[in-house]
């Protein structure tokens, strides 16, 4: 009981403490506001332009996880190549948080037109899966369309490749390639789209042909070259990927989008440090202010305190008070600031930063992610009213502790 009125008379004179000087305590929570602020805006900024950056790197054609022959990402050739005998696919389908799993044979080929040709990658699709795993379907450009379902002999085209084959929709390319037997695989398509991606490299060299041609004319008899998988959400493909190695097995490799992009996760890793020395300022500048404040209050309040000690206030009650002080402004600062960052960041969400204006410019440096919106997320609460409560009591800890060793007498004297 007694421990209980000590902790009400400490939390009753840190109170009255704090707003003797409202001003001070004021601009003392605007600054932790302002910090808590701008750290959760920032951080739901990033989140939202991670996943959209990701999203935009491999919807068009990379999917979530791809199942390989051991050995096909380093080398992309058509001899890496694997049966579904155990009908893989249709297992992944069942799996929790997967939207779509389809075949895919990939070969690398000539493309023969009039007295051009060019080099390209040739990709053997199930255009009714692939629009339910990647948004390439959606660029195509005006005059042309997407493979559709019991088409053959017809092929779309990037519109880089198709410029330096000097074709449009409607003409014929002839392709030559090897089959999977090492035959001779050639064959003559109907162009009957060009499409045009953010991702240059996709303009330059893809060809995409229906998955019954693909099979048929590289001789696959019932090969694959890779099985590409869509999950619901980024955020479940971790949890995916571990579920779908138990179907594939031992002997086939499933990889991450991240193990597929490896370059995408690198600059996130490098943009995230870069917004942890960002942070780690702001910390620093809600800190002193916290200290600043209670430096100037404990300075103030010299005499008071040699009063105190003097009439037998413990030195440790002294210490609790001071750290009670500073721990009500930090609370109220935390809180509201939490508020304003999340009203802020839910605006952003709603309203996301639009840049496609500038579509041909960014382009032009790799960019395509044009649109940035914000996402939040719980654990940034956390890590940031922790983070912000822990500097506050631990930079009070000085002054307090200055405090709590006043010697009464000098105290009392103190002008």
């Amino acid at each position: 009981m007694r421990g209980f009125e000590n902790i009400r008379l400490i939390a009753g004179l840190s109170w009255r403490n704090v707003w003797r000087n409202s001003r001070r305590s004021f601009l003392t929570f605007l600054t932790i506001v302002a910090g808590c602020t701008l750290i959760i805006f920032m951080r739901s900024l990033q989140n939202g332009g991670y996943a959209q950056m990701i999203e935009d790197a491999i919807a068009p054609l990379t999917g979530h996880i791809q199942i390989h022959e051991k050995g096909f990402q380093e080398n992309m050739t058509l001899e890496y190549a694997f049966k579904d005998d155990r009908g893989m696919a249709e297992k992944i389908r069942k799996i929790k948080s997967v939207k779509e799993a389809a075949p895919r044979i990939y070969a690398g080929g000539l493309l023969i037109h009039n007295d051009s040709s060019v080099g390209a990658e040739i990709l053997a699709v199930k255009p009714e899966l692939e629009q339910k795993i990647t948004t390439l379907h959606n660029y195509i450009l005006p005059g042309g369309r997407y493979l559709e379902k019991g088409d053959t002999l017809a092929v779309i085209l990037g519109k880089n490749l198709a410029d330096n084959l000097g074709v449009e929709a409607g003409d014929t390319v002839s392709m030559v390639s090897q089959g999977f037997d090492g035959s001779i695989a050639a064959e003559n398509f109907s162009v009957k789209g060009i499409f045009r991606t953010p991702n240059v490299m996709y303009n330059r060299t893809l060809a995409l042909i229906p998955f019954s041609q693909g099979s048929e004319t590289f001789s696959m008899d019932g090969y694959m070259s890779s099985i590409v998988i869509r999950a619901d959400d980024t955020e479940d493909v971790p949890e995916v990927a571990e579920k779908v190695k138990d179907v594939a097995g031992e002997k086939l490799e499933v990889l991450p989008w991240d193990k597929l992009m490896p370059e995408i996760l690198q600059f996130i890793v490098m943009d995230r440090v870069s917004s942890h020395i960002f942070v780690f300022i702001l910390y620093m500048i809600v800190a002193f202010g916290i200290l600043n404040t209670i430096q100037m209050s404990v300075f103030e309040r010299i005499r008071e305190l040699g009063i105190m000690l003097s009439i037998g206030t413990s030195p440790v009650r002294i210490f609790s008070m001071i750290i009670t002080e500073s721990a009500i402004i930090a609370f109220i600062g935390i809180i509201m600031g939490l508020i304003s960052g999340a009203a802020l960041s839910y605006y952003f969400t709603i309203h996301p930063m639009d840049f496609s204006e500038y579509q041909a410019e960014m382009e032009l440096y790799g960019m395509s992610t044009l649109v940035y919106y914000a996402k939040l997320k719980v654990s940034d609460f956390y890590n940031t009213g922790i983070m912000i409560f822990f500097l506050s009591l631990l930079f009070t800890f000085f002054p307090a502790r200055r405090a709590a060793k006043l010697d009464p007498v000098r105290a009392i004297r103190h002008l």
